[in-house]
C-alpha cells in the first residue's frame, strides 16, 4: 500500500512509513499537546516531496501560525512561495457572511474548487472543533461529517483534521475517519509528559502503544523505544 509519510520523527515507525493515501486522519488531544505542530510539520514533509499543502485555520488568525512557524525551525517560505498555503477560513468568513458558524459544507464548498486548481495533495484543518458547533444533535454531526470525509477521499487528498477533543475514545469524529491518534499532555508521578498513541488505522497495522515525545527545535520527536504503561 502507498503511504504519505508525515516526516515527524517516530510516527512513520509507528504506522508502516505513514497515513495510507486517499485517507481521512484525526489528530486529537487536549491544549498544549502539538497538535498544530503536528499538522505544520506534515505540510512541510509535504513540500519536500513536492507535494502541496493547504493548512487551514478556523479559529487561529494566520500571523499567528506563521508565528509558530517561526518559533521552530521550519520553513516560513513555503508560505509565502507558492510551495503551500496557510488560509485563515474565519478571516474570509467575516467578510462574506453574518453568522461566523462554519459548516462542513460550507468548508466542502470552499475545498471543492480549491483542491483541484491548486493541485493540494495533503490538508490540514485545524480544528474541526470549531465546526462542530454549528450542528445541533450528534445525528447532525455524524452524518454531514461522514458525507464531508466522503468528499475529501474523493478528491484524493490525505487529510488531517485536528480536533480538542481530549477523552481518547470518545467522540464523533473517531467513527468516522481513517485513523485516529490521541496527543496527550499528562502528568507522571509529578513530571508533564507529551505521549502520543494509535488507537485506530484502517487499511494497515500499527503500532498500538503509547509512547513519550518531546518537542525539539525541529519539531516533534517520538521515542517509540520507550512505552508508558
Amino acid at each position: 500500500m502507498e503511504r504519505i509519510a508525515t516526516g515527524i520523527k517516530g510516527i512513520d515507525d509507528m504506522s508502516q512509513g505513514g497515513f495510507p493515501k486517499k485517507t481521512v486522519n484525526l489528530i486529537r488531544g487536549p491544549t498544549g499537546s502539538a497538535k498544530s505542530l503536528f499538522g505544520l510539520q506534515f505540510i512541510e514533509e509535504g513540500v519536500k516531496k513536492s507535494e502541496r499543502g493547504l493548512f487551514l485555520s478556523i479559529e487561529e488568525g494566520r500571523e499567528n501560525m506563521l508565528r509558530a512557524v517561526r518559533s521552530f525551525d521550519l520553513d516560513k517560505n513555503i508560505y509565502d512561495n507558492g510551495q503551500a498555503y496557510m488560509i485563515d477560513y474565519g478571516e474570509i468568513r467575516r467578510g462574506e457572511a453574518e453568522d461566523l458558524l462554519i459548516s462542513f459544507k460550507d468548508l466542502q464548498e470552499f475545498l471543492d474548487n480549491f483542491l483541484q486548481s491548486e493541485n493540494i495533495k495533503r490538508l490540514v484543518i485545524d480544528s474541526i472543533s470549531a465546526v462542530s458547533l454549528y450542528y445541533s444533535s450528534p445525528e447532525k454531526l455524524r452524518k454531514n461529517l461522514f458525507e464531508f470525509c466522503r468528499f475529501l477521499k474523493d478528491k484524493e487528498v490525505v487529510t488531517i483534521l485536528i480536533s480538542e477533543n481530549e477523552k481518547p475514545g470518545s467522540g464523533i469524529e473517531g467513527f468516522v475517519t481513517d485513523s485516529v491518534l490521541n496527543l496527550g499532555y499528562e502528568n507522571f508521578n509529578g513530571e508533564f509528559r507529551r505521549t502520543i498513541k494509535i488507537t485506530k488505522m484502517r487499511f494497515t497495522k500499527h503500532d498500538p502503544y503509547q509512547h513519550p515525545f518531546l518537542i525539539m527545535d525541529d519539531g516533534i520527536d517520538v521515542s517509540v523505544d520507550e512505552i508508558i504503561r
